[in-house]
Order: C-alpha cells, then sequence, then structure tokens
C-alpha cells in the first residue's frame, strides 16, 4: 500500500485559457497572477495557449475542450454560439474596447459622418464590418474605401489612408516613438466613441465546464481578478513580466510594453460594476445588439449565453 499522498503533493487541476493575441502585456492581469501564484493559492495550475495572426482561433481550442477559458470578441463569439457551441460570457478584460481609428491632424477622423467617403486602412477584411456598422447605426451612407495595410500606422503617415484601424493601447505609441503628439500630430478616437460600444476582451467558457467544474472557474476569475487589480500599481512589474517570462520569444520591448500597460489601465475599471474584468449587462440589451443587427447578426437570449454569477462570486470572496 502506498498510503494516503500529502494534499500538497496532488497534482492541481489544470485549467488552461485559449488568448486571442501574442502574449504580451495586454494580458497583464493574468501575468501578475501566475507570477504571483494566485491561482496556485486556488489550487489551479493555470496555463495558456498564445493567439495572434498564425495561432488558431481560442474559440475553436475551447470547443474542441483544448482550453477551459478562452478570451474573444464579440462578432466571432455570436458566430460561434450560431454554429451551435455552448459558449458563455463570464466577463470582459476592458470595460471599453481598445479598438480604434487613428487619423492624422491633416484630416480628422473623429466622429461617423467623418467616415463617409473616408479611405480607411485596415488590418483585417472583416474590419469592414466595423465601418458598415458605425455608418448604419448613424443613418449615413455606407461610403468608404477599405485598403488592406499591416500593423504599423506609417501608411497613415505616409498619406495612403484617411484613418487607421488601431488599438488605441499599442499603435499611436509608435506615433509618439516619431515625436508625434496626440492631440495635436494625430488623433485616436475609440471606436465607442463612434457609436460601436464594446467590452473589449471578453473572457468565454462553455455551460458544461461550468456545470463540471464551477469551482475551479470561480477559482480562476478570483485570482484573475487580484492579478488586474494589483496591476495598476506599478505598469512596469507586468511589462517586464511579459518581455521577459511570458512572451519571451516575441521580442517584446520593455519601454514600449510599459506604455501600452500605461495607456489600457484606464479602460479596465467599470462605473457599473466591480472595477475589474466585469461585463456591463446593459450592454449587451444595448449597442451590443445593435452592432449584431447591424451585421445580420442575431443575439441568443441573455440567459443562454451570459453568467455573471461566477464573476460576482469571485469579487465578492476575493
Amino acid at each position: 500500500a502506498l498510503g494516503a499522498v500529502p494534499a500538497a503533493a496532488q497534482a492541481r487541476p489544470r485549467m488552461t485559457i485559449a488568448l486571442n493575441w501574442i502574449p504580451n502585456v495586454q494580458f497583464a492581469g493574468l501575468w501578475l497572477a501566475m507570477d504571483r501564484g494566485y491561482f496556485a493559492a486556488e489550487g489551479i495550475e493555470a496555463r495558456f495557449t498564445p493567439g495572434g495572426p498564425n495561432a488558431p482561433d481560442p474559440l475553436v481550442a475551447l470547443a474542441s475542450g483544448n482550453a477551459q477559458l478562452a478570451t474573444s470578441n464579440w462578432l466571432p463569439f455570436l458566430d460561434a454560439v450560431g454554429r451551435g457551441n455552448d459558449f458563455v460570457i463570464l466577463g470582459a478584460t476592458y470595460a471599453r474596447s481598445p479598438g480604434a481609428l487613428c487619423s492624422m491632424a491633416r484630416r480628422p477622423i473623429r466622429e461617423p459622418r467623418d467616415l463617409v467617403g473616408a479611405r480607411v486602412l485596415a488590418q483585417t477584411p472583416s474590419d469592414r464590418l466595423i465601418i458598415e456598422s458605425i455608418l448604419t447605426m448613424a443613418n449615413l451612407p455606407r461610403e468608404f474605401r477599405m485598403i488592406p495595410t499591416g500593423f504599423s500606422p506609417e501608411p497613415l503617415v505616409n498619406g495612403d489612408g484617411d484613418a487607421y484601424f488601431c488599438f488605441a493601447i499599442n499603435q499611436p505609441i509608435t506615433l509618439e516613438g516619431m515625436g508625434m503628439r496626440q492631440g495635436v500630430d494625430f488623433h485616436v478616437t475609440l471606436l465607442d466613441q463612434f457609436g460601436y460600444r464594446l467590452p473589449g476582451v471578453l473572457i468565454v467558457t462553455r455551460r458544461r465546464t461550468i456545470e463540471s467544474s464551477r469551482g475551479q472557474v470561480v477559482g480562476f476569475l478570483r485570482a484573475l481578478a487580484r492579478g488586474w487589480r494589483e496591476n495598476e500599481a506599478d505598469p512596469a512589474v507586468a511589462a517586464r513580466l511579459a518581455v521577459g517570462r511570458y512572451g519571451s520569444e516575441l521580442g517584446l520591448n520593455l519601454a514600449q510594453q510599459t506604455r501600452q500597460n500605461e495607456l489600457q489601465i484606464p479602460l479596465v475599471p467599470n462605473a457599473n460594476g466591480p472595477r475589474v474584468i466585469w461585463f456591463d449587462p446593459a450592454l449587451l440589451g444595448g449597442s451590443m445588439t445593435e452592432i449584431a443587427r447591424a451585421t445580420n447578426r442575431t443575439v441568443p437570449p441573455a440567459g443562454q449565453i451570459l453568467d455573471l454569477s461566477l464573476i460576482e462570486e469571485a469579487l465578492r470572496s476575493g
């Protein structure tokens, strides 16, 4: 007989989260929670799979069971649910999505009517749906031109387009590095200022995971929330973790990652709920449904795709 195995020596249940982008400081709360042992304190072995242009879709990893949680955006989430997946929204990393349009002072793009007739530099074909939604919701003609581009805003500077799809926490840093000043030489306008109001980076799981592993999911959210709360104290800490450990193979720049974290921190709190990774349910019945309809999608009943009881429990006890 081997006898009883001490609890500390027993393998902790593993929970993997599939990320929708490369492992950079965008996931600061996750890095802090992993580095400081908050998942281990919940009895969980936390792992992640990276996202990015050449990585598998995180929702595919979730559907296949290769991940227990995933990060995603609203329209891909809706499409996955429409294909029969039992996906549920648990929370959101950003109360306000960092998605934005950048424009130069010579032709500012700051409200929907400025987009009529504009040349829009976009990284993915699906960005067209965003512009069409903005114009549809504003009762404006869908007259604009999409121009494929890469991850750098230099084509905008060179005059190849009038607006550039960006993340407010990323590409503007490149322009700052060129000696330009936001609000003077260039403008960054969040998509929600155009009426395209969405939370950013949804935290998603499967309904069956909630039913079979509710305590572990709550523990994961509690540790993650703790990491995000502590991220506010010093943006450089998570930046160093991204550069030196979790994204060490990506050649990330510490100064850029620190600045990115500084820019994202104001987008994380939510005035309509607890301060971190909360999802405002009012958005689901408002702008999120409007955006879905503008893109010819149907939104299932809230009770089918949203369960805030886990994050409520996590934040109450954490």
